[in-house]
Parts: structure tokens; C-alpha cells; sequence
């Protein structure tokens, strides 16, 4: 019993060490994220009939509302574009003030080069009699997968990128393989925020 007392210590200590590494990998994430757009081409425009760049989400496209996906909207993309792919993340999980997570919202590639844009409340058979492939948010969840912030106000970048290439065969519909499957392949990137505040 008091072997076991002297041995509680290590559970706090060994729950400290596992959110700093969280933190560090979040982080590291985060600038590589930062890195790779920078030497992207940032000449698209996208925009949405449902809210305004860099301004509030309304509720119905969250978690507490009825949780459709929003309409997103994009110019056309540079000579020689194949297809696009959408892809919107949220960095700041749990807590802008405590990233510890990405977390993938909604995930869409192959769209044909004659779509520029996803409309309202989209439905997965809607997009795939346009071929285009949905692949998976968080937790693997296929489609949209509404905001839900647990803390603090959270910023969703909405982005949609041009590809020189009419389809990609990525590993999974995972956002991680799908981002490989791009790389090398893009023209041109732009992006939309939105966000939304926990309550």
C-alpha cells in the first residue's frame, strides 16, 4: 500500500509529459502547415453566400444548429487545371489558447474542373454523381463534419486548391494522405475563415 502511494506521482508527471508532447507536435504541425502554403500560388478567391470571410459562422452550419455544410464558392483556377480539392481544418482544438489537436472537417478531392463551388447542405450522393470523392473528417467520419468548439472562439479554414491533374489516387480519404497526394500538383490555393465560438 505505501509502495503503491510513493508510485501516485508518476500518473500526474506522466500525464503532464504526454499534453507538452501533444502541444509540440501541434505546434510543429502547425508551422509545417504554414511552410508548405507559403510557397503556394494564393490567386483563387472563395467565398460563401453564408457568411464572410474572416467573420462568424452562422449556427446552423455548427454542431448546436442543424449541422449542413455551408455553400462554398471559387474562382476559376489557372490554365491547365484538372480538378480541384476542398479541404477545411480547424487548429485550434481544444482551445485556441491550448492547441493540442487538428482536427479535419470536411474533406472533398476530384472535383471536376468545371464545378466552382459545393452548395448548401451538400449530400455525399449529390457530390458523388458530380464524382466527386468525399473523404473523411475526423474520426473518420465521411462528409461535413459541423464545428463543435469546446473552448474559446475557433478559426475553420475553408481551402480549395487547383490541380494540374484530373484525379488523385491518395493512400486513404484521410486529409493527411489526401494533402500528399496533392503536393507537387497544385497551381494555385485560396482560402476562406470562418469561425465559431464555443457555447
Amino acid at each position: 500500500m505505501k509502495r503503491l502511494k510513493h508510485l501516485l506521482w508518476i500518473i500526474p508527471l506522466m500525464l503532464v509529459i504526454a499534453v507538452s508532447t501533444l502541444t509540440v507536435l501541434a505546434g510543429s504541425a502547425l508551422d509545417r502547415d504554414g511552410e508548405y502554403h507559403q510557397g503556394l500560388v494564393a490567386s483563387i478567391q472563395v467565398r460563401s453566400d453564408n457568411f464572410e470571410h474572416l467573420q462568424e459562422m452562422p449556427v446552423q452550419y455548427s454542431c448546436v444548429g442543424d449541422g449542413i455544410s455551408p455553400h462554398i464558392e471559387w474562382t476559376m483556377g489557372p490554365e491547365g487545371t484538372g480538378s480541384y480539392a476542398l479541404i477545411a481544418t480547424d487548429w485550434d482544438a481544444p482551445s485556441p489558447s491550448f492547441r493540442l489537436l487538428m482536427v479535419p472537417h470536411w474533406v472533398l478531392f476530384n472535383v471536376p474542373a468545371r464545378l466552382q463551388e459545393i452548395p448548401q447542405d451538400v449530400g455525399t450522393g449529390q457530390l458523388s454523381a458530380e464524382n466527386v470523392v468525399v473523404g473523411a473528417a475526423m474520426g473518420g467520419t465521411e462528409g461535413y463534419l459541423p464545428p463543435c468548439p469546446p473552448l474559446g472562439r475557433h478559426q475553420y479554414q475553408f481551402r480549395v486548391y487547383a490541380l494540374d491533374v484530373d484525379t488523385i489516387q491518395p493512400e486513404s480519404n484521410a486529409r493527411r494522405d489526401v494533402l500528399a497526394a496533392i503536393e507537387g500538383h497544385v497551381l494555385a490555393y485560396g482560402e476562406l475563415i470562418g469561425f465559431r465560438t464555443a457555447g
